[in-house]
């Protein structure tokens, strides 16, 4: 995997209503946003999920300074 991004970060979850630790990493090449649910497990290829960014749009908001 051709990651261009990965790292640590936090996911909100309603099953268990509460923030759990992901490791995520961006594949530009193949469109894909994957998590796990540890670096050691991305390691070993146990993705957790992924998100087809290839098939999604973002749009971004300005968030005024305090």
């Amino acid at each position: 995997m051709a990651s261009i991004m990965e790292g640590p970060l936090s996911k909100w979850t309603n099953v268990m209503k509460g923030w759990q630790y992901r490791w995520f990493v961006l594949d530009y090449n193949a469109g894909l946003l994957s998590y796990y649910t540890s670096k050691d497990k991305m390691m070993r290829g146990s993705r957790r999920g992924c998100v087809r960014l290839r098939v999604t749009s973002l749009r971004t908001e300005a968030v005024p300074n305090p």
